[in-house]
């Protein structure tokens, strides 16, 4: 697997792409940090209630508030994941058929996409409990199943997984030098106060997507 290739290609779909892609990151980005700056307030408000003593009425408020939070939270954050994913992918296959509405098509198979969620995190814990190589080698073996669930939502979330797992036999270390091959680009993010991440994301994506599709057959 040419890595060069991936990354050529990438940029080439991503000049071509009839939904730019660094606008979709800055809309997903905006949503991000509106999430961060409510949970900024919400430390803010324990922090105030903590100082002032506050009453069982306050805690109680601030308890609730904070649930629905973090719930909401959860959810914005996944549906972005695998819509952002999705998005990619058809930026990836120049699908005409993208749009801005792609962040949230995960939406329609909801239930499905938490599960996955839920289960690939679930494993990868519990790889991890063991030591942090076998945590990292089963991200890298799920590292597929939301490109084969966004791409084929009628698929079962362990029939995604174990579609992964196969695809990913004896490509994890290929993947993983992949994935590394932008550290720098990461460290420029970080250099720019993130900012580079408008670039830096979706080319990383579309890249991996380009890998996706390189191999799924």
């Amino acid at each position: 697997m040419n890595r060069e290739v991936l990354k050529a290609d990438a940029k080439n779909a991503m000049k071509q792409a009839l939904i730019s892609p660094y606008l979709v990151t800055v809309i997903m980005g905006i949503i991000l940090t509106v999430l961060s700056v409510i949970q900024m307030f919400l430390d803010k408000w324990q922090k105030i209630l903590e100082d002032s003593g506050a009453g069982a009425d306050q805690w109680r408020s601030y308890i609730l508030f904070s649930i629905v939070f973090l719930i909401v939270y959860f959810i914005i954050s996944m549906l972005l994941e695998f819509g952002y994913q999705s998005y990619c992918l058809k930026v990836s296959k120049r699908d005409e058929s993208m749009s801005y509405g792609d962040l949230f098509s995960s939406a329609s198979y909801f239930f499905k996409a938490f599960g996955l969620y839920f289960m690939i995190g679930v494993f990868v814990t519990l790889w991890s409990l063991l030591l942090i190589i076998p945590g990292i080698i089963a991200a890298l073996r799920y590292s597929q199943a939301i490109f084969i669930m966004v791409e084929n939502p009628e698929k079962g979330i362990f029939q995604c997984i174990e579609e992964s797992k196969d695809m990913m036999d004896g490509r994890l270390w290929e993947y993983f030098v992949l994935e590394l091959s932008f550290i720098l680009w990461h460290l420029l993010a970080l250099v720019t106060c993130t900012l580079a991440y408008i670039y830096v994301y979706p080319y990383m994506t579309v890249t991996l997507a380009n890998y996706y599709n390189e191999i799924k057959e």
